[in-house]
């Protein structure tokens, strides 16, 4: 989804793509080739991808009924957390087994809404607007391709921040995820 300021092509906007790619491109090239070679694209079958479905030590609620999820967050102005992942991924399983289900169960609990989205499954979920659709295309929708990708939107599926991308600075990532929730609070209380 694009927000009217992501329109634009000031000099902000031409520094965070420039910024994307940087990341984009980094986050590759670090990674062996062995693990770039694990991220198959999904294959279709009546049950989501065709393979069964990793289970992670640590998860989230998944997004199964985001408008659901968007009537509880206006009710209570509560922002909306979506933890975008990937079968396979050992950053994914860090960031949700260190920070994101902690924060989801202990200062964040009631204050926020939680929800994980498999950027390679085709899982079935309601939109924001109540459209049926998938994890992949929801994760395509809003253009995330990397992962894990924390992104806090609004009841009606705005971003309310940037997106934070990848686990790159681990010392650093509980207070970039804090901040953004915090953020993006402020912004729904005002």
């Amino acid at each position: 989804m694009k927000r009217s300021e992501d329109v634009d092509s000031g000099p902000r906007h031409a520094r965070r793509d420039a910024l994307r790619r940087i990341l984009a491109s980094g986050a590759l090239a670090l990674a062996p080739a062995p693990a770039l070679a694990q991220a198959p694209k999904a294959k279709a079958s009546a049950s989501g991808t065709g393979r069964s479905a990793v289970r992670r030590r640590a998860e989230l609620p998944p997004a199964n009924d985001l408008a659901a999820d968007a009537a509880a967050s206006r009710r209570e102005r509560l922002p909306i957390l979506l933890f975008f992942d990937r079968d396979e991924c050992p950053y994914c399983e860090q960031a949700l087994r260190e920070y994101l289900v902690p924060f989801s169960r202990e200062e964040w609990q009631g204050k926020a809404l939680f929800r994980q989205v498999g950027i390679d499954r085709r899982d079935p979920v309601l939109d924001f607007g109540g459209a049926r659709t998938t994890h992949q295309a929801l994760a395509e929708r809003y253009g995330v391709f990397l992962s894990p990708t924390v992104l806090v939107v609004d009841a009606n599926g705005l971003p309310l921040g940037e997106p934070i991308v990848g686990l790159l600075t681990v010392d650093f990532y509980g207070a970039y995820i804090d901040n953004a929730l915090k953020a993006a609070r402020a912004r729904l209380a005002g």
